[in-house]
């Protein structure tokens, strides 16, 4: 997996670079029929083109993040449970704002028609209120499964936050909507560092026509309707528009970009004078362009990779004991079963479950329960070999692939496990059964399974602290 994302990442590096190359020089030969047709028809569309990647790229993290939220086993279950538990969901919410550093993290549970915010409240959506819009057209609409939309408030300075809307869908039934709002805390930043180096001017209009960054001011206080009346409903209208107008002597080239995920027209603006360079502004352009381009994208994948990362360790480990879930450790033992049918080496498999661990729980609580269970993983790990793999199987089994291990050298694993609970110094004394199983040729994962824990119930049977070999 990792080499197949490195190999897309560095083709999508090259397409990017390779596409932003050939228009800049395609640019670069048609602005010499026109200086000012040129500026107007490539130069300030291809600033538009970068700076419109740049906020795609940013939105890909939280995009990754709701999504993953949507296909989350414990939000399926804790929705078709009837959302029982709330404190459970919220503490979900909660860890997933703090893990990928939201604003929010929210859950709408479309039967009952209760928005969960991370911080523990919950309240009904009003269809009949304007305040539920966003929830509608989430759940309307139909080219793909998530929807973005832009609130830029008062309270957070006019400083944009992009909320990330995504649908829960399991067996083609809505369950509800789930995701996060992120805040682009630096694009303002981001649009004085592209003003200083194209010279040029760029701000934002939003559905309302207000214009955002269009001064110093972080206040919405100029319109399209105020600054270009004549030009006012063909920039609304068009997912790209271009025209000039001369105010007070000064003729301004501008060009407008609708940017669907965020419903905002993206307005860049360059002051046309006789003194304009053609060929300095192009290679700068091209030049710088080339540099953010590459930045961007460096970050863009790192960020990208961070999240896979985290995601990754989320859904394959086992939190509590800090060992493999029986997610990750089922493609482990089903690629060691297809190494042992093809390179005929002996593979062994041990099934562990802890005795009477129930009455562990009855006697001193879940917390010492815990305890108990991180230990005995502790345990394991430093009784077997660096190339065994360990795996909570589910409670309190645990299992132990053994690859190059014949069944005399896995009951040996066995034994040493059992002296070693035994002869440790422990708050609570535990025993443990196991089943150990070898791996017979052309056999299946689910009938090398089955034969572990027939031995492990036979251990059982047999009167427990002892470990039995599979048939």
């Amino acid at each position: 997996m990792d080499h197949a994302r490195r190999r897309c990442n560095i083709t999508l590096t090259l397409l990017l670079l390779a596409g932003f190359t050939f228009t800049s020089w395609f640019s670069f030969h048609m602005a010499h029929n026109s200086l000012s047709e040129g500026i107007i028809d490539e130069t300030l569309p291809l600033t538009s083109h970068v700076i419109s990647t740049d906020l795609q790229k940013q939105l890909q993290g939280p995009i990754y993040v709701a999504q993953s939220m949507a296909q989350n086993h414990f939000i399926h279950l804790w929705l078709k449970n009837g959302s029982a538990n709330s404190e459970q969901l919220f503490a979900f919410l909660n860890k997933t704002k703090t893990l990928f550093k939201s604003k929010t993290s929210f859950l709408v549970d479309h039967s009952t028609q209760t928005y969960y915010h991370f911080d523990g409240q919950a309240h009904q959506l009003n269809f009949s209120s304007p305040e539920s819009d966003w929830y509608k057209a989430t759940i309307e609409e139909s080219q793909r499964d998530y929807v973005l939309n832009v609130d830029a408030s008062p309270q957070d300075n006019f400083s944009p936050i992009v909320y990330v809307n995504h649908k829960i869908i399991v067996n083609n039934a809505l369950l509800g909507v789930t995701g996060v709002g992120i805040q682009l805390s630096d694009l303002q930043q981001l649009i004085t560092h592209y003003q200083q180096q194209y010279k040029r001017k760029i701000y934002f209009a939003d559905h309302q026509g207000r214009l955002i960054f269009y001064n110093q001011s972080k206040l919405p206080n100029h319109t399209l309707a105020s600054e270009f009346a004549s030009h006012h409903s063909e920039i609304i209208s068009r997912p790209h528009y271009k025209f000039s107008i001369n105010k007070q002597g000064v003729q301004r080239l501008i060009n407008s970009r609708y940017i669907p995920d965020l419903g905002w027209h993206l307005m860049v603006e360059q002051t046309f004078t006789p003194e304009t360079s053609l060929t300095d502004a192009l290679f700068a352009n091209l030049l710088l362009g080339g540099v953010i381009t590459l930045c961007i994208l460096a970050i863009a994948q790192l960020t990208f990779n961070q999240y896979q990362t985290r995601l990754e360790s989320i859904a394959l480990t086992d939190k509590l004991c800090n060992v493999l879930n029986r997610q990750a450790f089922e493609p482990q033992l089903q690629r060691h079963i297809q190494r042992a049918q093809n390179s005929r080496v002996p593979l062994s498999l041990l099934l562990l479950d802890i005795d009477h661990f129930k009455q562990v729980n009855d006697q001193y609580g879940h917390l010492v329960g815990d305890q108990v269970l991180k230990h005995f993983a502790k345990l394991c790990k430093s009784v077997a070999r660096n190339n065994d793999i360990l795996c909570r199987w589910g409670g309190e089994e645990f299992m132990i692939l053994m690859p190059n291990s014949s069944i005399k050298h896995a009951e040996q694993l066995s034994e040493r496990l059992r002296t070693a609970l035994a002869t440790c110094d422990c708050e609570v004394s535990i025993t443990i059964s196991i089943g150990v199983a070898q791996y017979q040729p052309q056999e299946s994962e689910d009938d090398f399974i089955k034969r572990a824990d027939d031995a492990l119930y036979r251990a059982k049977r047999l009167g427990r602290d002892r470990s039995e070999l599979a048939a």
